[in-house]
């Protein structure tokens, strides 16, 4: 069994999120690309909404979760740590444990452009698992995701969770926008509102508790040569390799849609470093 809850529920005639409120506009587009501030005021408000609805029972077992991922996380990972400290506070006599749902496999794409049969393709029923040295059999299992969309992802989360015996799953998300998926570009289009230029990427590498995660390195990837020239030149050394690796170690220098953008990364980021080694 399942239920969900969401932060902010987007209506089937919205396009975008309101400019304040408990999920400002800005606040979540900056959230998708490694706000480190705006991740701990979600995953607080996330956290503040389950237990003013659910009231956790004492010595109840709960899983905290986010979005599976294959080795790179997701913004909706950097929600886990909030969340869990928050509720410790409201709940001092829940039992509560970080757990990670791993994915299998590679997206050929953007997964926010697409449409709801791309997304099935991209997310199988099997493309999920909990490590089976993990018990979580008779557990509750929190998953906590940024948006729903076509719910394509919820579905493989609810596989793999029953699979490995949760009792109950309770999905919480900042944005429901399931009323509104018939428009393919929404998510992709509040996601940007707030990250559409270089300047407003630097502004959140620059910013306190920057947490980078797997939708910056894809980003970054696919700019021309141009702009990825001056992001590297503008954010520290530690970051360009972090998204260099990323890149890698989640298999994308190998799908089409990212292997050219990260090749060209790679030699812009040689060639600034030749640069600076002979300055």
């Amino acid at each position: 069994m399942s239920d969900r809850i969401a932060l902010h529920t987007l209506a089937a005639d919205a396009c975008v999120l309101p400019s304040d409120g408990v999920v400002p506009a800005i606040d979540y587009s900056r959230f998708k690309y490694g706000d480190g501030v705006a991740s701990i005021a979600f995953g607080r408000a996330l956290a503040d909404r389950f237990h003013a609805i659910v009231a956790p029972r004492d010595g109840e077992r709960i899983f905290v979760t986010s979005s599976g991922y294959g080795a790179v996380p997701p913004a909706a990972r950097s929600l886990v740590s909030p969340f869990v400290a928050r509720m410790r506070r409201l709940a001092p006599g829940v039992e509560l444990k970080p757990l990670r749902v791993h994915r299998l496999g590679v997206s050929p794409g953007d997964y926010a452009t697409m449409d709801a049969a791309a997304r099935e393709l991209a997310v199988g029923a099997k493309s999920m698992h909990v490590d089976p040295r993990i018990d979580v059999s008779g557990a509750r299992v929190i998953a906590l995701d940024d948006i729903r969309v076509t719910g394509t992802h919820e579905l493989a989360m609810d596989g793999c969770l029953n699979e490995a015996g949760a009792s109950w799953i309770d999905h919480l998300y900042i944005v429901d926008a399931h009323s509104a998926a018939g428009r393919p570009s929404l998510e992709s289009d509040l996601n940007g509102v707030a990250a559409s230029s270089v300047e407003d990427l630097l502004v959140i590498v620059d910013s306190p508790r920057f947490v980078p995660n797997a939708r910056l390195a894809k980003k970054i990837t696919t700019l021309g040569r141009f702009d990825q020239e001056r992001f590297l030149a503008a954010v520290p050394p530690t970051v360009a390799a972090w998204i260099l690796d990323a890149v890698e170690r989640d298999g994308l220098s190998h799908v089409p849609a990212y292997a050219t953008g990260f090749r060209r990364l790679q030699l812009t980021a040689e060639a600034l470093a030749k640069t600076t080694a002979t300055a």
